[in-house]
């Protein structure tokens, strides 16, 4: 095959790139990362101040896909953070290349997770945490997860888990974690997504979560995009979120993706039950939903239940409150299926059988008239009307 010549006679300014870079990085990485890199190096030779903002505009994509770029070449060790003294985020170091060895033996689970060795040594001593809490024996249980059953069902399946603890971490210990490039990488995504610095409160709670809750690093970094996406740019939120996806056994991105998926389908679901279609919920509704979905831990199935006998009740105007009202009655009767649903109308039907033999006569055909099970759900929509009206 004959040979060929790459030449040029354009008169403009060129921004040298490794050769390093493009046999042994570029080959690897994804086509939007190589991009991001390249126009690094362009803005390297230009010398000016620059937002990850302006990269975003630049190539018409997202904040989050130009830091998810930049965490690729920081993981290659093509570039590195700088911070100051209080850890404000100063600019970004392009490092030295250099050529690729053959690949090695596989990593670790420790360096699959994105912990070091040595830091997950340093991180369970005694001299870097303080327990917040009194220790106590705590029970272990299996957590079953959204990849051995339908998302659902999950919540119908699941074992009672054991949150761990929070603890109180020292100044120390928070600033040695930041130097770790995973968790350090973290930070200034969810400072960009912020758009502030993050306070101690805000360390502690994702601290927590990579520590305690054993987040793996991608994980992390969805849960804090899924949060954000949804308008919660709180730790706090992200931390409530956390809890959740552990007690439901989330442990990969993928599962959290099916979880996120089901969640954001229930406030299309409540409001199509109730007859209120093409709209999105008001943060009244929001906040509703999110109670029965969070922290009463229901599954679809459940709250939807809860709505049709809200409409039984009042097929005109069901409420939000109403519908609160029938699934807080199951939370404290600890529901945790739709066959727990069903023992409680068939205990009540006996109950109400039961008093009824137990009553005086009249003779009167209405009292005599046996009422179905569905008459515990009559009963309790008055129950929960009078509470309604009364408030």
């Amino acid at each position: 095959m004959e040979t060929i010549t790459i030449s040029t006679k354009n008169h403009e300014t060129y921004s040298a790139v490794s050769n390093f870079f493009i046999d042994y990085y570029m080959t690897e990485a994804n086509g939007e990362f190589v991009k991001v890199y390249l126009y690094l190096i362009r803005l390297l030779n230009s010398g000016r101040a620059v937002t990850v903002a302006e990269i975003a505009d630049h190539f018409d994509s997202t904040e989050k896909d130009i830091c998810r770029a930049i965490k690729y070449w920081i993981k290659q060790k093509a570039l590195k953070l700088e911070y100051t003294s209080d850890k404000i985020l100063t600019g970004i170091t392009l490092l030295p290349l250099s050529p690729k060895a053959s690949k090695s033996e596989p990593a670790s689970i420790l360096s699959m997770l994105g912990v070091d060795d040595d830091m997950e040594n340093a991180a369970s001593k005694d001299d870097n945490v303080e327990i917040a809490i009194t220790e106590e024996e705590t029970k272990t249980s299996k957590r079953t997860t959204y990849s051995d059953i339908g998302a659902d069902t999950v919540s119908e399946k699941l074992e009672i888990v054991t949150i761990p603890k929070k603890k109180r971490y020292k100044p120390t210990f928070i600033a040695e974690k930041q130097e770790d490039e995973d968790f350090g990488n973290l930070l200034y995504q969810t400072e960009t997504y912020f758009g502030k610095p993050l306070t101690q409160s805000d360390l502690s709670a994702l601290l927590y979560i990579y520590e305690e809750l054993k987040f793996s690093p991608e994980l992390l970094e969805y849960l804090v995009e899924y949060c954000v996406s949804i308008g919660k740019k709180s730790c706090r939120y992200i931390e409530a979120v956390a809890i959740e996806w552990y007690k439901n056994g989330i442990i990969t991105v993928e599962d959290a993706k099916i979880a996120s998926k089901n969640y954001n389908s229930i406030y299309v679901s409540v409001l199509k039950q109730l007859g209120i279609p093409n709209r999105v919920p008001t943060p009244t509704e929001t906040k509703y939903i999110d109670t029965w979905y969070n922290t009463f831990s229901f599954n679809k199935n459940i709250i939807i239940e809860a709505c049709r006998r809200a409409i039984l009740a009042n097929p005109q105007a069901p409420t939000f409150s109403y519908v609160n009202g029938i699934l807080e009655n199951w939370h404290k009767q600890n529901v945790r299926t739709l066959s727990d649903i069903q023992k409680l109308d068939e205990q009540w039907a006996a109950n109400k059988k039961k008093k009824a033999k137990g009553a005086v006569s009249t003779g009167n055909q209405f009292n005599n008239y046996q009422h179905s099970t569905n008459d515990s759900v009559v009963e309790e929509f008055e129950s929960l009307f009078l509470k309604e009206t009364n408030e």
